[in-house]
């Protein structure tokens, strides 16, 4: 196993090649957003309860529904973003004849897979200094911020959440040489 850095690792097999792509863990960001999910899970049982408690007029139930369906939106970023940091990984498995990415939580997620004949290109993205995206993908619960594209005909897929500028590159010269290989060996097969 080879780690390209603290968050990467590579493994080469006989006939494919893993990639793992860890989140940034950060002790007080951790414990920030478990401290705020427990608040914010306490509050919403105290105003559900509210409901059975107290006897409210219909305007009282309505404002506290609105106020729960706020509650509930948030309570779901908060909480993927609390799960990603714990138990996510980004997948990617280079195999004979596609490329296989899975953003995971508890090994759960949305398989893409895009065929090597398909990737047209890949290239790399990162927000300008100090604009509103560069701050806005900086910020702890926001789990965005890909910074590798694989373009299609038909999609682009984005990868590697918030990878720092050498990770990226470091990813993408591992991933090109996999998929100039893997196309070379296709096209060997082919012609035979």
């Amino acid at each position: 196993m080879k780690f390209i850095s603290e968050r990467i690792s590579v493994k080469k097999h006989a006939t494919f090649t893993t990639i793992v792509i860890a989140p940034i863990k950060n002790f007080w960001t951790t414990m920030l957003l478990g401290t705020w999910l427990s608040m914010w899970l306490i509050i919403g049982i105290l105003v559900i309860s509210s409901f059975f408690i107290f006897k409210l007029n219909n305007q009282e139930q309505l404002i506290l529904w609105v106020f729960l369906s706020f509650w509930l939106y948030y309570l779901i970023r908060i909480g993927r973003t609390f799960l990603w940091i714990h138990y996510g990984n980004e997948l990617i498995k280079l195999g004979e004849f596609s490329f296989d990415y899975k953003r995971s939580i508890f090994k759960y997620g949305k398989a893409h897979v895009l065929f090597y004949e398909n990737i047209k290109g890949i290239t790399s993205h990162f927000p300008k200094e100090n604009s509103f995206e560069s701050v806005w993908e900086s910020s702890p619960w926001i789990n965005g911020g890909e910074r590798i594209y694989l373009e299609t005909n038909i999609k682009t897929l984005k990868i590697g959440r918030k990878l720092t500028m050498q990770e990226t590159n470091s990813l993408i010269d591992t991933i090109n040489n996999q998929v100039k290989k893997r196309k070379t060996q296709l096209q060997k097969n082919d012609s035979i």
